[in-house]
């Protein structure tokens, strides 16, 4: 009796050891099933792979270029105007070929009453040669050269041609407000039409001329 006892015992203990047994091994959550592998050919940061490396520029980036950079350069500095040429080079017509060179010509300066003056040119050189238009001017005095307003009396492509033999003159005339109190002009630079390098006539007696502007007329033959 008490043989039987034990082994009913036994076959319950080990029937109860049957029941808490763990699930099979390999499973997650005792279902039998594993979780999905992430898939492959994906790198953790989302950027496409092609053999393995990530694509260039796959973050949204472009790679850099590799031109070459185009350097702007220093600015080019304006060129001056060729000295003493001071008014209205826009607007003076072509010398002629046998306009008068400023090495054959000689200048005079005269005051012809208050308010006006007159600029004569001599033909100096070996043949005739011819001056169209007006001259262009700079005003000398105590403080130096100085630019004064100059309206032409005429346009330069209107004047006359001039034609000067040797030991022959023509004249410009200049009219201006002369004040007392106007700075004293002692002599001008006078460039002749066609040339660049100027004349330096005095004045006998110093001008007064106010910087209000010069009238200045073309050249015509002097007499």
């Amino acid at each position: 009796m008490r043989r039987a006892l034990i082994s009913v015992s036994a076959a319950l203990l080990l029937a109860g050891a049957a029941g808490c047994s763990s699930s099979p091994s390999g499973t997650a959550d005792g279902r039998g099933e594993r979780p999905a592998p992430a898939p492959s050919g994906t790198a953790s940061t989302g950027a496409p792979r092609t053999g393995g490396s990530v694509v260039p520029g796959a973050s949204g980036q472009a790679p850099a270029g590799k031109g070459t950079a185009t350097s702007t350069g220093t600015p080019t500095a304006t060129p001056s105007p060729p000295p003493g040429v001071l008014y209205g080079t826009d607007r003076l017509p072509t010398p002629a070929a046998d306009h008068c060179r400023t090495e054959h010509l000689t200048a005079v300066a005269r005051s012809t009453g208050t308010g006006s003056a007159s600029v004569e040119l001599t033909n100096k050189g070996p043949g005739d040669c011819t001056l169209r238009g007006f001259p262009s001017l700079l005003f000398v005095g105590a403080s130096g050269r100085t630019e004064l307003p100059v309206d032409w009396a005429g346009a330069a492509e209107d004047a006359a041609e001039v034609t000067l033999s040797p030991g022959e003159a023509a004249a410009a005339g200049l009219t201006f407000t002369s004040l007392g109190e106007c700075e004293p002009v002692t002599r001008l630079d006078v460039v002749p039409p066609g040339e660049s390098r100027p004349l330096g006539p005095a004045f006998g007696n110093p001008v007064r001329i106010c910087d209000t502007g010069v009238r200045v007329t073309a050249f015509a033959p002097a007499g």
